[in-house]
């Protein structure tokens, strides 16, 4: 990636259970104005990226739900969890079924429902299945370890290299609780027993979340959540961390090294409601990023998307418009773990179907389409930046 007028101080490396600080002092960094009114850009995805689809095999023992959850595309393996049902199928990369296990229960070797995702690590051919622990397991199914740590619905887990697993700890909101939110949220934990290997010196003493605690008079509460499409740190093996509540954007590369890369205005903490920002997506070439305002009691609208590009340093306003459907606004998922400058989505058989009619799909979609049923399992479709 090309950085335009970053002063990277020499770098260190930090093991065992140290802090890993950042390498460049974050006043020398480029700043996005998010209170600038930007024109918006019209930028059509299929000029900046090339698409593949790979239809998902289907049969009487292999039905996705429209619940499930696209977790990993890899080299070989492309693999998908059902958060309540506790289904986890792995296909080869070109959609045939490679796998399909179940071990839902509350036995020490089973998880109750898959709260938090699940986590693939190709090289050593596991998946680490994220409930109230994270239980290991080899691609066929077959139980290996438990880590030792408690997972809440609060926590994201992410792959990071072959002996850990990235770890945001989100704010805690339940009442009498919150004094147990963590002012430095990043950590990496050892994937043989979920010791803390690391942790990332993002320290935010006032922290943001898009979830807050609604409270009845019987002292009864339940979360509210602002939900929005496209969050994703994965940047590759690497990752862009835009927290919440920092106005500075780092870069944690497989080194264990952490960059800041640019900072924002005004500040979060300056704003009211807050504006918070989060990373839709990240390639060589630019990074996406959606501004969100923290109201709770407001239906939900079109979340503002600035483009930030790293060659010449410009931010605008970018709305992306895919071909393959109509011209319709595209924006990315929740991305799932792939290669850099690619990200996944699931779609549906029906809509490949009627686009198909259209003669709006490209490519080798032929191949395919012409036997697809809209009761099939979805298609994956993955988007390869230039």
């Amino acid at each position: 990636m090309k950085k335009k007028n970053l002063i990277l101080l020499t770098s260190f490396f930090l093991m065992g259970s140290q802090v890993i600080s950042p390498q460049s002092k974050t006043g020398d960094l480029p700043v996005i104005d998010i209170s600038k009114k930007y024109l918006e850009k019209k930028i059509r995805l299929q000029d900046i990226a090339d698409i593949e689809y790979i239809p998902l095999e289907t049969a009487d023992d292999i039905l996705l739900s429209d619940r499930a959850v696209l977790s990993c595309v890899s080299d070989k393996y492309i693999l998908l969890h059902e958060p309540v049902r506790g289904d986890i199928f792995v296909f080869n990369r070109t959609g045939k079924i490679y796998s399909h296990f179940n071990h839902r229960g509350q036995g020490g070797r089973e998880y109750a429902w898959i709260s938090t995702g699940t986590v693939f690590d190709e090289k050593n051919e596991e998946i680490f299945v994220c409930s109230q622990s994270i239980q290991v397991y080899s691609l066929s199914g077959e139980y290996k370890r438990t880590l030792n740590n408690m997972i809440r619905n609060d926590m994201k887990v992410f792959n990071f290299d072959d002996e850990a697993l990235l770890v945001y700890d989100d704010v805690v909101i339940e009442p009498g609780l919150e004094g147990k939110t963590k002012k430095n949220p990043y950590s990496l934990i050892s994937k043989k027993d979920g010791s803390i290997i690391s942790v990332l010196d993002i320290h935010l003493p006032e922290r943001y979340s898009a979830r807050i605690a609604k409270i009845e008079d019987n002292n009864k509460w339940w979360p509210i959540r602002i939900f929005f499409r496209g969050y994703s740190m994965y940047y590759g093996r690497d990752f862009m961390i835009a927290d919440m509540s920092s106005d500075t954007l780092y870069l944690l590369t497989q080194n264990r090294e952490l960059t800041p890369i640019l900072t924002r205005k005004p500040s979060v903490h300056a704003s009211e409601p807050r504006i918070v920002w989060v990373p839709f997506l990240t390639t060589d070439k630019f990074i996406l990023i959606g501004l969100i305002p923290l109201r709770f009691n407001e239906r939900g609208g079109r979340i503002p998307v600035l483009m930030y590009e790293f060659e010449t340093g410009e931010t605008g306003k970018a709305s992306i418009l895919d071909a393959d459907f109509g011209m319709c606004s595209w924006s990315p998922g929740n991305s799932p773990a792939i290669a850099k400058n690619m990200t996944a989505e699931m779609i549906q058989s029906p809509s490949i179907i009627e686009a198909h009619k259209k003669n709006q799909l490209k490519g080798d979609i032929e191949k395919f389409v012409m036997t697809l049923d809209e009761d099939d399992n979805p298609v994956v479709r993955i988007i390869k930046f230039k």
